[in-house]
């Protein structure tokens, strides 16, 4: 059987899951690139409010997101490139009522996001290669910077 499903290294602007679960709002990401050959995929990335405005997220991110329930909420794997080592990831969460971008400290290899349930986001590191499930409390996880937007 063959997997159709979005994952971070097959994911556009036609997926689903890039539109908040009321329809109102959603992502969209810029022309998506390989991290390098064969690597993930990753890009800029826009908020496009229940307005119609475009706001460009700083940083890129890869992967396909996930919104909570209510689609106030949508967590996406943000890209970040260490000072000594490869890039990792870290988990952000744009919150569209407060118009903030949270960006967690803990870092993974590749996040493939699967679930948003209440503060709770589901996902599995590394899934190419030694999956690893992953479970962020948001409301108890250590916070690296929360952005204005």
């Amino acid at each position: 059987m063959v997997n159709t499903l979005p994952d971070p290294w097959n994911f556009s602007n036609v997926e689903r899951q890039l539109v908040s679960g009321d329809n109102a709002q959603r992502l969209e990401y810029g022309t998506l690139k390989e991290m390098n050959q064969g690597g993930p995929l990753h890009g800029f990335c826009f908020w496009i409010t229940p307005t119609g405005r475009r706001v460009q997220l700083p940083g890129t991110y890869g992967g396909p997101p996930i919104w909570d329930a209510v689609g106030r909420r949508v967590a996406l794997p943000m890209w970040q490139q260490a000072l000594f080592s490869s890039p990792n990831q870290r988990l952000a969460v744009l919150d569209t009522q407060l118009q903030q971008l949270v960006v967690f400290r803990r870092g993974f290899s590749v996040l493939h996001l699967q679930a948003f349930e209440g503060l709770i986001v589901t996902a599995v590191d590394n899934p190419a290669h030694r999956p690893a499930p992953v479970s962020i409390n948001i409301g108890t996880e250590d916070i690296k910077q929360v952005l204005e937007l």
